[in-house]
């Protein structure tokens, strides 16, 4: 059977029992049958069909994700699998198998990948860091963009209005000759956002140069985004019911440019051996202006990734071995006029790895890998520190198929995750702040259930860290609060995920999450901490899709999120009388497609639900208030699309 999870939304046209679904989870395309443990699979036609604006809102629908809004920037926070505040460095985010979560804590920028150019995602729930490194405790999500292919000719079109004076408007064209392929795309959208003081513009453009070899393709990639951004902070839980649409700082903006380009081939050198080199460049600049003065950010990382993927037999085993390495250099620098500080970092990672997945005649996928890293960093402040350490990963894995339906899985691994710039500097106070690396013993056992017109999937999950890297406030730690490297901790989690096809013309799936984040033992000032929620973890997440085809051309879906109440962030001692609240969300939509021309229409929080998805405690207001950031009201967006061409 199929190991390959597909989001009910909108009668997708992967075959959910097909064998023939292909995804990259090991660094080299094969089909998602030979993978141990199951990928969910977000195709092109369902992100259309789910209204999302951005890659973050479509990921806030899928089970065990909490995605959250700490800023008012389209970058929203993703956390797989519960890890509040520091979800973004526990969830690794990478396009067409590269990575870009940051070594900073900022989010990933996926607002810079345009929707129209993405393939699919693929998400690997607490899986990843043999091959890609650290940030993967929680989970993988890789972005595949579309590139051109052979003899194609293609071309789409689209434009968006909607609430809060939303304008977007995407192009982008293929062309290909049986050799040579070019894929552009560009993209803008600009809003005024719910905000005061929180006015979007967004531009991306993209392209593909591809050239087809009688051996495989080489490809150059290329993305560039540009984003302006009102800053408006955040509101006091009085200014949450007086004025939720208020801008706490009018005068805050922010900007962001990043630029990718990579150079990368898969090529066939010995029978069914293939050999893979990917080159990479990036460069990240960004520029916030808050509290009276300016902070700019420049980051730049080039990296080499080379690989090998040799399939052989072995007895009644077939095994396909995966030999790699990586190897990447991350420079940093960082001024801000307000305080005067000036600082710079570099770290260097060298890695190599191997997994090996063997297929046996009974229905059997084990696959073990083990990765070795040496991390090299270096922090410029009032003085050089320098910190090297050697971390590992690995991972065994073991999926037995029960007849053509039903599957069991379980693996067990080790990962890891280094601390960011941020974690470390002590902004020209003092000696920098050296953490030790995060590690995690995680361990999964799943079933899974697969037919052509329905599947399911039931999960058990659990990460023993120790070492895990997080800001404590001063109330369990010094005045200002610092980055520590907590005492142990555990995340505990079931995850349920099924649709079915209720016959021709409906489709409904449900999902829930339960997740325990805590404190296994230890103490800050004192207070004991052994058993305490660790904030901005709900241990509810719920939701359900119906979706109604009444003919091919007109199709109606509806999509409920639920997410349960959680701690407020700065809450490590369990001690303020509350939590942030629990909230549902309804989005609705519908698309009529006739031939190329496909009009969609989406309302985003239909029942126009007043809540939050990020609050923290006011730790110098008497009571323990907090603050907040409010999300939008009810939106409303309409999108025509044309596309024509032989793709």
């Amino acid at each position: 059977m199929a190991v390959v999870c597909v989001p009910g939304w909108a009668f997708a046209d992967t075959d959910l029992a097909s064998p023939r679904v292909v995804v990259t989870a090991n660094r080299f395309e094969r089909e998602a049958a030979q993978t141990p443990v199951g990928v969910t699979v977000i195709t092109a036609d369902q992100i259309r069909d789910s209204g999302a604006r951005t890659l973050p809102e479509m990921l806030s629908r899928e089970v065990g994700f909490t995605v959250r809004d700490n800023s008012g920037s389209p970058n929203r926070q993703i956390d797989l699998r519960g890890f509040g505040i520091t979800g973004d460095q526990n969830t690794l985010i990478l396009v067409n198998g590269q990575r870009i979560s940051e070594n900073e804590l900022t989010p990933a920028d996926l607002a810079s990948i345009s929707l129209a150019t993405v393939e699919r995602v693929e998400i690997l729930r607490s899986s990843g860091a043999v091959l890609y490194g650290g940030g993967a405790t929680g989970g993988t999500v890789n972005v595949i963009t579309r590139g051109p292919r052979p003899q194609e000719r293609s071309a789409q079109v689209s434009g968006t209005v909607g609430s809060y004076d939303t304008q977007g408007v995407s192009a982008g064209v293929n062309l290909a000759t049986e050799r040579l392929g070019l894929g552009v795309n560009a993209a803008r959208l600009t809003s005024d956002n719910y905000r005061y003081n929180n006015a979007l513009s967004q531009d991306n453009v993209a392209g593909d140069l591809t050239v087809f070899g009688d051996r495989g393709p080489v490809s150059l990639k290329f993305s560039q985004g540009s984003q302006e951004l009102g800053l408006p902070g955040a509101r006091t839980e009085a200014q949450l019911s007086t004025d939720r649409r208020g801008a706490t700082n009018p005068n805050d903006f922010s900007s962001l440019d990043d630029t990718r380009v990579t150079l990368g081939t898969t090529q066939r050198v010995a029978g069914d051996v293939e050999l893979a080199l990917d080159l990479t460049h990036r460069e990240r600049k960004s520029r916030t202006f808050q509290f009276g003065g300016n902070n700019d950010i420049n980051g730049r990382v080039t990296g080499i990734s080379p690989r090998l993927r040799i399939p052989f037999t072995l007895g009644p085993a077939r095994n396909s071995l995966v030999l790699g390495g990586d190897w990447d250099r991350w420079n940093f620098n960082n001024s801000i006029s307000s305080f005067s500080y000036f600082g710079t970092s570099q770290q260097e990672n060298a890695a190599l790895y191997f997994q090996d997945t063997i297929e046996f005649p009974t229905r059997t996928i084990v696959s073990i890998g083990a990765r070795e890293q040496r991390v090299d960093t270096t922090l410029t402040e009032t003085q050089t520190s320098e910190q090297v350490r050697n971390v590992r990963a690995s991972e065994l894995a073991v999926r037995q198929g029960l007849g053509d339906e039903w599957s069991v899985y379980g693996k067990i691994g080790r990962s890891f995750r280094l601390p960011v710039v941020d974690e470390i500097r002590s902004f020209g106070f003092g000696l920098p702040n050296l953490l030790e690396p995060q590690t995690s013993r995680d361990a999964e056992i799943g079933v899974q259930f697969a037919q052509p017109e329905r599947r399911a999937r039931l999960a058990v999950f659990q990460s023993r860290l120790e070492n895990e890297i997080m800001f404590v406030p001063f109330a369990l730690s010094a005045f200002s609060g610092q980055n520590v490297n907590l005492p142990p901790t555990r995340r505990t989690g079931l995850e349920f995920d099924a649709s079915t096809l209720l016959g021709p013309h409906w489709e409904a799936g449900i999902r829930y999450a339960y997740t325990e984040a805590e404190f296994r033992s230890g103490t800050f000032s004192g207070i004991d901490v052994t058993g305490n929620e660790i904030p901005l973890v709900p241990r509810h997440k719920a939701g359900a899709t119906l979706a109604w085809r009444p003919v091919e051309t007109l199709l109606f879906n509806a999509i409920v999120t639920f997410i349960g109440e959680q701690r407020y962030d700065g809450d490590q001692a369990n001690t303020f009388d509350r939590k942030m609240p629990s909230y549902t969300l309804l989005d609705l939509n519908a698309a009529w497609t006739r031939g190329p021309v496909t009009l969609r229409a989406s309302v985003l929080n239909a029942g126009n639900a007043h809540y939050y998805s990020y609050a923290i405690l006011d730790q110098f207001t008497p009571g323990n208030a907090f603050n907040a950031y409010p999300a939008a009201d009810r939106t409303v967006l309409f999108t025509a699309e044309l596309r024509f061409g032989n793709r």
